[in-house]
């Protein structure tokens, strides 16, 4: 009779570890997923970031092409007397951008005392959602010796 103890206490000793090894085998493949899981999450979102600041750079780009457009005019009817503005005054040109090719223009809209320039700058090739910045600025009609004379007034957002 001793020898069926001994046998029947090793049976359960088995059965016990074997419940063991299962659920640390279940415990491990949980966390497996999990670091998995995270993993993904921390590529998809360096991905994102990525994908941002290249759009973001693209945006400036845009602004900053706007922008100068806008300073170009300024400047060129700044130095000539006010007379009556033509609407077209920078024609579309291509500018050169990091990423891709960007069209600029300047067009004026004239009121009694004051002159709206509008800057326009896109990309040529653009994406599904085509990329663009406006710009506006404000040039105010000023009496002078000479007749008058338009003087820049600002920038409007």
């Amino acid at each position: 009779m001793e020898r069926k103890r001994t046998f029947r206490r090793a049976v359960d000793r088995v059965e016990y570890v074997s419940y063991e090894q299962g659920s640390a085998a279940i415990w491990t493949a949980l966390l497996t997923v999990f670091v998995l899981l995270l993993g993904s999450a921390v590529c998809y979102t360096s991905w994102n970031t990525k994908r941002l600041a290249v759009s973001y750079e693209r945006e400036a780009a845009l602004r900053l092409a706007a922008e100068g457009a806008l300073e170009q005019a300024a400047r060129s009817i700044g130095q000539q007397p006010a007379a009556r503005l033509e609407k077209n005054i920078l024609p579309p040109r291509e500018v050169a951008g990091e990423h891709r090719n960007i069209v600029v223009q300047v067009v004026a809209v004239e009121t009694d005392q004051q002159a709206w320039l509008i800057a326009t700058a896109e990309e040529k090739d653009g994406d599904i959602w085509q990329r663009h910045k406006i710009v506006r600025g404000c040039l105010e009609k000023r009496e002078q010796e000479g007749g008058c004379v338009y003087v820049w007034k600002g920038r409007s957002r």
